[in-house]
């Protein structure tokens, strides 16, 4: 039985507003399935949702959790573009590491809260967003940002990086962050740090669902993989998740399922060839979102818990 870390902030039903009773039951219903030992959960700044007092509540002792950077960057680089640990411009980057800092501050007191050292690894991103107006980041920036990461308490966390979408000529990027190549070359200059894959952004960068096995191979080459999600994309324009867009689209209906998508790339076969490339030392994430206008509680365990089940399945897709 494979278990997974789930990105349980994406399929949450209070997404659009915090309601810590509904979270509440969220959490317990998947807290009590045997396949999940973890949430990534989100660092926020100025944010009314997952205070500390919730989560020492609802946090179960047999979770770990992987926090995430890539929430408050993305807010962040609204107003600026250029901020990012691969920024160019150094005052950017600067700004970049003091972010780091605040969530090392916050990894430590989930820690200090829970009484465990809950947070088991941290997933940082080659920020910023290259594309067709600017290239606004390098990997030589990247290396000086990793040097300085070293400085910082993540008490004891491991420091993952987790690719996005790099920026190609051929089309707009959803991220554009960074090619895989560089990122390798860099964390392998500095040693300390590994990389976690995620199934949707390779195959979007890509265009192909050739991607992801692409990027696994080159990351466990390297010796860095440590990690991988699973979330779907889809080519369908008329699709609600948008096309070669990264908004985490569960998998085809593998199995019978009010909450899976045919149209999404992420198959039966797909699910097949990238099991066997993955090894047990790797962990195993989930990421799926509920693109409906109203988030409720049963479509947020569900569409977890179809995934996993769909990632699961051995025989036949269901039709």
């Amino acid at each position: 039985m494979n278990q997974y870390v789930i990105s349980a902030y994406a399929t949450s039903p209070s997404f659009n507003q915090w309601q810590p009773h509904i979270e509440s039951k969220y959490f317990k219903q998947l807290a009590e399935q045997q396949e999940i030992i973890g949430i990534e959960h989100p660092f926020l700044l100025d944010s009314d949702k997952y205070d500390l007092t919730w989560l020492a509540d609802n946090i179960p002792s047999h979770w770990s959790i992987m926090l995430t950077a890539l929430p408050t960057f993305m807010i962040l680089s609204k107003e600026n573009p250029g901020l990012g640990l691969a920024a160019n411009h150094e005052a950017d980057r600067v700004i970049a590491i003091k972010i780091m800092e605040k969530v090392a501050d916050y990894t430590r007191q989930l820690n200090h809260l829970l009484q465990r050292p809950v947070v088991s690894a941290v997933h940082f991103h080659s920020f910023p967003r290259n594309d067709n107006t600017a290239i606004r980041g390098s990997k030589h920036a990247l290396k000086r940002s990793l040097h300085d990461l070293k400085q910082i308490d993540f008490a004891g966390a491991a420091l993952n990086l987790e690719h996005c979408d790099a920026y190609h000529m051929g089309h707009s990027p959803e991220k554009g962050f960074l090619s895989l190549e560089d990122e390798i070359e860099v964390l392998q200059d500095v040693g300390g740090y590994g990389i976690v894959l995620n199934w949707g952004r390779s195959a979007i960068e890509h265009r192909s669902a050739e991607g992801p096995l692409l990027h696994i191979s080159m990351a466990k080459e390297a010796n860095l993989l440590k990690g991988f999600f699973f979330s779907g994309c889809t080519s369908s324009p008329e699709n609600t998740y948008g096309a070669w867009k990264d908004t985490h689209m569960p998998p085809q209906q593998i199995v019978d399922s009010p909450y899976l998508d045919q149209d999404s790339l992420l198959g039966h076969s797909e699910i097949k060839n990238t099991f066997a490339l993955l090894a047990s030392e790797h962990y195993l994430g989930i990421k799926v979102l509920d693109t409906s206008l109203e988030k409720t509680l049963d479509k947020a365990v569900g569409l977890n818990l179809s995934t996993i089940q769909a990632l699961s399945h051995k025989g036949d897709p269901w039709t």
